[in-house]
């Protein structure tokens, strides 16, 4: 396919405002290590907010789920409906212990909750992680976007996408990837919901024909036997595989720790938690209504296509060219913005976790910045070789990307969890369960299959790697408290900071004195309503 100059020019342009705003305000942050890795008490919540959407949003979701929701249709919803829990204990429980501890590095917290030991052990499994999953998967996704839209070669596509994102995250850190996102944040709310609506207009009957040919029905929960996402999947993971996204995610978290104040960091949570309720309508609605239109136009009818192929499809036919790289610069604002904050997290996890822990522990904070810019241009590098080869992977990627993230999330959320929670975990409960968790994960997600009849493990769904997390995490929680009881803890005093207390659901004494209408239970209680009416409506 030829590249339409329009759409050619569409795209540099983004590409150059972008490198301007990220250069511009990265200014200045290269003195100080703090500065350039989470930009301490500078950020605002609207800031906040804008770069943790940003961060979500990436071609995991945009391909991956509107090809899911394509396929199985609602029930991909509650990917986002279920934000209400886990935000809410980010919000209550996670941050407030992050930001009142100086916390930096969310390894650190395991040095400093259990040993050093946990917090290296974490910092490995992360870094390969963020690497070979993470990054590889958005570069991929993005890549794949411009190959089937405009044409270029996927190879071209990945080196583009890397060397953008790589130079102004290189040079400014958190705040060049944080004010960035603001300009994605927006652009790629508005080109999704273009595609949304031009896919919706070719409907004859409207919402009609969506609801008649979602598969399912229109419903939130399915049958155990449901495929990819059974109802009894969803509770399974919210305190494993979710409690990791969003309260243990060094590339989202890290977004928080750089707030002026705990007020501006938790309003930075809830107003996200609002803009996730509008991600359906970008992320999984169009895959819907791809279906639907399928049933009039065979040009949507994709069931013998990979399921990767449903959204780059929908921007293939319902743009025009000449308009396609507009909408193109909005979906690769998502790409951008969450390839920076993973650049920018794998930077400062390898900088104060590896390189001042393990290689130079005396090292001044101008090399600091130097390593971390390094580091940045050398994971952006391999990314960039790396990613074109996921292209070999069947099953399209959200069931790559969520079936590993699944195996690495169980045991890091349950120790982070249980840690926060129970004063008598000890350092080698946490240590074991690293260790064996993800290899764990692995055994049972084999063996369940194999012990029972085919008819159990279909009714029941046990061969789904959701499923089978939620049973691994069972078994990492009882090995954790088994272990705790037969070790000696640390002293209560050492690690009272670190642990969840009710005081610290309020915000701290200096911070409260703020009008009604500010109140973070005010907006926390009206996001939660809002969630458990759509749940209501939809179930």
């Amino acid at each position: 396919m030829s590249v339409n100059l329009y759409d050619l020019v569409a795209i540099i342009a983004y590409f150059i405002v972008l490198l301007v705003v990220g250069i511009t305000k990265g200014r200045g942050k290269r003195k100080d290590s703090g500065d350039y890795f989470i930009s301490k008490g500078t950020l605002p919540w609207w800031v906040i907010a804008a770069a943790f959407v940003a961060t979500g949003m990436n071609t995991e979701q945009l391909i991956g789920q509107n090809g899911m929701g394509y396929s199985i249709g609602l029930t991909m919803v509650n990917w986002y409906m279920i934000a209400f829990i886990v935000y809410s204990l980010l919000i209550f429980v996670f941050l407030p212990i992050y930001l009142r501890n100086g916390i930096v590095t969310l390894p650190e917290y395991l040095e400093r909750r259990y040993n050093r030991h946990c917090r290296d052990i974490f910092a490995v499994i992360l870094l390969v992680s963020y690497v070979l999953l993470n990054l590889a998967v958005v570069f991929y996704g993005g890549a794949k976007l411009l190959e089937v839209v405009m044409g270029i070669d996927i190879w071209y596509g990945v080196l583009i996408l890397g060397l953008v994102a790589g130079i102004y995250t290189m040079y400014g850190g958190m705040a060049s990837a944080s004010y960035a996102a603001v300009i994605q944040f927006s652009l790629m709310f508005i080109s999704g919901f273009m595609i949304f609506i031009l896919a919706y207009i070719r409907l004859p009957n409207g919402w009609t024909d969506v609801v008649a040919a979602a598969p399912g029905g229109f419903h939130l929960m399915q049958p155990m036997d449901y495929p990819v996402i059974p109802w009894h999947a969803i509770p399974l993971t919210i305190l494993g595989l979710h409690l990791y996204y969003s309260c243990v995610n060094q590339a989202l978290v890290q977004r928080s720790f750089g707030a002026k104040t705990e007020w501006d960091a938790r309003m930075a949570i809830i107003v996200s938690g609002f803009f996730v309720l509008l991600r359906p309508f970008v992320e999984i609605l169009p895959g819907m209504i791809c279906r639907a239109l399928g049933t009039f136009d065979p040009v949507f009818n994709l069931d013998n296509q990979p399921v990767d192929n449903v959204f780059p499809i929908m921007i293939k036919e319902l743009i025009p060219a000449g308009f396609r790289g507009l909408v193109l610069v909005g979906i690769l604002s998502s790409v951008m913005s969450t390839i920076a904050a993973f650049l920018n997290s794998i930077s400062t996890l390898f900088t104060l976790d590896i390189y001042k822990k393990w290689i130079r522990k005396d090292a001044t904070e101008k090399q600091l910045v130097k390593v971390g810019t390094y580091a940045t241009l050398a994971l952006m590098l391999f990314s960039v070789v790396y990613s074109p080869f996921i292209g070999v992977i069947g099953g399209g990627i959200f069931n790559y990307f969520q079936m590993l993230a699944s195996y690495i999330a169980v045991p890091v959320a349950t120790v982070f969890l249980i840690g926060i929670l129970w004063k008598r975990a000890t350092a080698a409960s946490a240590l074991v369960v690293m260790v064996i968790g993800i290899p764990l994960g692995i055994m049972i997600s084999k063996v369940i299959p194999v012990m029972l009849s085919a008819e159990t493990v279909t009714r029941y769904s046990l061969d789904n790697f959701f499923v089978t997390s939620g049973i691994t995490q069972a078994v990492c929680v009882l090995t954790m408290i088994l272990i705790s009881l037969a070790t000696v803890p640390r002293p209560e005093k050492e690690i009272s900071s670190l642990m969840f207390s009710l005081d610290k659901v309020k915000l701290p004494k200096d911070e409260r004195k703020r009008p009604f209408y500010q109140s973070i239970f005010l907006w926390w209680a009206l996001f939660v309503s809002v969630y458990i009416v759509f749940y209501i409506i939809f179930w």
